[in-house]
Parts: C-alpha cells; sequence; structure tokens
C-alpha cells in the first residue's frame, strides 16, 4: 500500500512548535519551489527542566530517519555545537519563520507535505478537512 503526501500550509508547522509531542513524531516533507530539493523531518517536543525542546530527525532512507539535533532560537545543536548541514539549515531557517509568523511567504517559497497523519498526535487522518489542514479536530481545537 502506498501512503499519499497532501499538501499544507506552513502554519500546521505551528502547531508542532506549540504543543508537546510525545509520540514519534510529526513527519512531513519539506520541497523548495525554487530548487525542488526536498527533506523529510520527523520532529517531536519536549518540557525538559521549565523549557520547550524541539527534536528533530532527518529522512536518510525510506523511513530511516537520523537524529540532527534539538531546535532552539533558530537554530539546531546537538551535544552543544550547532549543526550546519544543507538538512540542518533548512529544517532552523523555516521553524525560525513560522515563529515569525511569516507563514505567507514560506508557503510563497516552498511546499509541505504530510503522509496523511496529524501532524500533533500521529493519528490518521480520515476527513478531507483535516487531511488539507495537516491536523485533526481534536487537535485544532474544532
Amino acid at each position: 500500500m502506498c501512503e499519499t503526501k497532501n499538501t499544507i500550509s506552513s502554519s500546521a508547522l505551528k502547531t508542532v512548535l506549540d504543543r508537546e509531542k510525545k509520540t514519534n513524531g510529526a513527519i512531513f516533507t519539506i520541497k523548495s519551489k525554487a530548487t525542488g530539493k526536498e527533506f523529510t523531518y520527523k520532529i517531536s517536543r519536549k518540557l525538559w527542566n521549565e523549557k520547550w525542546w524541539t527534536f528533530v530527525k532527518v529522512e536518510t532512507q525510506y523511513m530511516n530517519f537520523k537524529y540532527l539535533g534539538s531546535y532552539l532560537n533558530g537554530k539546531l545543536y546537538f551535544k552543544g555545537s550547532q549543526i550546519v548541514t544543507p538538512s540542518a539549515n533548512a529544517i532552523s531557517f523555516i521553524l525560525g519563520e513560522v515563529e515569525k509568523g511569516r507563514i505567507g511567504w514560506l508557503d510563497s517559497k516552498m511546499e509541505i507535505y504530510h503522509t496523511g497523519h496529524c501532524l500533533c498526535c500521529g493519528k490518521t487522518l480520515t476527513d478531507s478537512e483535516s487531511i488539507n489542514r495537516g491536523v485533526g479536530p481534536v487537535c485544532a481545537g474544532i
């Protein structure tokens, strides 16, 4: 069975950054409209020592993810050092722009695809509105 990928607005990434994700993480692909370059990420979040931590993995082979680092203040870090690989730079920039609320600009520069699962809880999305949003009705607060 082939999983379909659905295009969503970068505003869905705001949802990922706004809440804890104890599941295996939100999985989505980001593709540059200018270059066609794409990366698939898995992101999870956790509150630890009164600070939110965003953990980022990148797909290296089909559904095989490598831990890149923790996102904080517009940068990705691993063991105290900033990570500056192309995939780390891309997600750091994008998450920083999401935090700044530059959703329209991001949507004009890239496409975001999800696998048909809620970016917050990971459950399979079953209605068209949820699929288009990338987030189910409970997680969206509807």
